[in-house]
């Protein structure tokens, strides 16, 4: 039988990667849970700092939501309060967070958008979403 939580199959291999703690998980006061999580899957974990997103930030971010039907709640929500960045580092450090991902959204989160955390699945992702949000915290 698999794990409930086994690691994705379809996702990019690298020892770095990053974590956003969504507005939700942070107005709930789950930072701590998410880092927690992360190293008690044995992965390191550093705060980059924290970021507010404004709409031409979200839509950088996540273009596509743009020609989604509930594409601009997506992008409104992501802009409702702060986020915090984490960098994560360690063996296959991109597919072990994305499993902590995945378990934390299905402990903690409260619907489709408010899932608490965020984490890219590939590469291309990874180097896209840090080219967004590296300005944002100068």
């Amino acid at each position: 039988m698999r794990a409930r939580f086994a690691l994705p199959a379809r996702c990019d291999v690298a020892g770095d990667t990053h974590v956003l703690v969504k507005p939700d998980g942070v107005a709930r006061g789950l930072s701590a849970t998410v880092v927690d999580g992360l190293r008690a899957a044995g992965l390191g974990v550093e705060t980059v700092g924290e970021l507010v997103l404004r709409p031409s930030d979200a839509e950088r971010w996540l273009p596509e939501k743009r020609d989604e039907p509930d594409g601009k709640l997506t992008l409104a929500y992501l802009c409702e309060g702060p986020v915090l960045l984490l960098a994560v580092h360690g063996e296959d450090a991109m597919r072990r967070t994305l499993t902590v991902k995945r378990r934390l959204r299905a402990d903690l989160g409260c619907g489709e958008r408010r899932n608490v955390v965020h984490c890219p699945e590939t590469l291309g992702e990874r180097d896209h979403e840090r080219t967004v949000f590296a300005p944002l915290l100068l």
